[in-house]
């Protein structure tokens, strides 16, 4: 409780510090008082599946439920190709989360990652160094975001979200990617070079620069023998290395990357006519709520 009241103080000053009064006021109504309104919605807010062979993974946590929401909300009315959901619990959903999730999104599938390692014991043994750090190193969260969707989805194409993405318009790039049959893999891409540390040198800068706010890939493109290969190289007495463990993953282990448009697809600049979608890190976060719910807030409250 005091390490949430602690970042929300923070947030609060840094609103204020960069936006100014006004734009502090509207965080305030629109983070704790209109934000959670999505919940009071008695519809269904999910599209049937219509790609048998793709599944959609997100990884959450209970302070983020509402977030979620919002952010599949938005990805749903805007796409056309829906595959089966999966919503990855990190540990700390309750049971009235879930109730929540099953109301609008009922045919989603939440996987419990406390679980992941027991259920899958078998088809980890293939790779001991994957197994090793997914059970024994939990201080790599992140990890549950690139190692259980492969294992847990029986699909050939696997497509990653963050729940703290806000989609605008269709994303016709990833769409047609999928139609196609994923022989490319989309990441997307920004112009800061987040690093990973080997025991030995650092991941390439270009790989560094991919981000896992969308990751699409088919399954044949994700070698479990580079991954494996990547974590051997990590330098895991390098605290720095939780913060991006799971991008750099996907960036070094997948066949055929191809960046999005970081004009299209953004983590920073204003939301457009051009922008399909934001990715709200949590340096600006706060614009999820000052930006991203003032254009959705008429579809949903």
């Amino acid at each position: 409780m005091i390490k949430k009241l602690k970042l929300e103080i923070f947030y609060l000053r840094k609103v204020f510090l960069i936006y100014k009064f006004n734009k502090t006021l509207l965080y305030i109504k629109n983070k704790y008082f209109l934000a959670s309104k999505i919940l009071k919605l008695n519809k269904v807010l999910e599209k049937p599946v219509n790609h048998p062979d793709l599944s959609i993974h997100l990884l959450t946590c209970h302070k983020d439920l509402v977030m979620l929401i919002w952010s599949l909300a938005s990805f749903y009315k805007v796409s056309k190709i829906v595959g089966q959901l999966f919503i990855h619990d990190d540990g700390s959903l309750t049971q009235k989360d879930k109730s929540i999730i099953n109301k609008f999104f009922p045919s989603a599938k939440i996987i419990d990652s406390s679980n992941f390692v027991k259920d899958f014991s078998t088809k980890l043994d293939e790779f001991p160094i994957i197994k090793k750090f997914r059970k024994d190193y939990p201080q790599y969260v992140l990890l549950k975001k690139i190692i259980d969707p492969y294992f847990v989805s029986n699909k050939s194409n696997l497509l990653i979200i963050d729940s703290d993405l806000l989609w605008f318009k269709n994303p016709g790039e990833v769409e047609s990617e999928i139609s196609d049959g994923c022989n490319n893999s989309l990441m997307m891409s920004t112009d800061v070079a987040c690093p990973v540390y080997f025991k030995e040198g650092r991941l390439d800068e270009n790989l560094a620069k991919l981000n896992s706010g969308i990751v699409l890939y088919k399954k044949d493109n994700f070698r479990l023998e580079k991954f494996s290969s990547y974590l051997n190289f990590l330098d895991i007495s390098n605290k720095e290395n939780s913060h991006f463990i799971e991008q750099a993953g996907y960036a070094y282990s997948l066949n055929n990357i191809k960046p999005l448009s970081q004009s299209k697809y953004i983590a920073k600049g204003k939301v457009n006519d051009n922008v399909i979608m934001r990715h709200y890190t949590s340096p600006r976060r706060p614009l999820l709520y000052i930006e991203g719910l003032e254009i959705l807030k008429k579809d949903y409250v």
